[in-house]
């Protein structure tokens, strides 16, 4: 048999990211590194935004070396949006090749960060949560 059942896989799983905002004006807002240490295909992303900032502040956030800013998740996206809102980031609702590529899914190397960097304005009382779902690479 070339091909067989392999139930009760322990290689998915949901990442949890808390954002608060903060007075940076640019740059590194904050990272996580791969919580694995394996190779991952985040295949979800949800942003919660609890509670929006207070300014319009614009966000990328992305897969990237340590401080290296990057949008392949999220490009631009202001923070300051209605309290209360889910935006959808990342979404697996094509069933071709084409689904394994941004912003259908996305490779986290096991030495890489998730970033978030800000473009130019401050995020006080920004308070966020970012879900991710993850499937862990042989």
């Amino acid at each position: 048999m070339t091909v067989e059942s392999n139930l009760g896989c322990p290689y998915s799983g949901w990442f949890q990211i808390d954002i608060v905002g903060n007075a940076v004006a640019a740059g590194l807002v904050g990272q996580v590194l791969n919580p694995e240490g394996k190779l991952l295909q985040i295949n979800d992303a949800i942003l919660y935004i609890k509670e929006g900032a207070h300014l319009s502040s614009t966000f990328n956030i992305g897969v990237a070396a340590t401080g290296v800013d990057n949008d392949h998740i999220m490009g631009a996206f202001d923070m300051a949006q209605t309290d209360g809102t889910v935006w959808k980031a990342i979404g697996g609702d094509l069933a071709s090749e084409a689904a394994a590529t941004t912003p259908k899914g996305l490779l986290w190397p096991a030495d890489e960060y998730l970033t978030i960097t800000s473009a130019a304005q401050v995020s006080t009382g920004l308070l966020a949560y970012l879900f991710i779902h993850y499937i862990r690479l042989p």
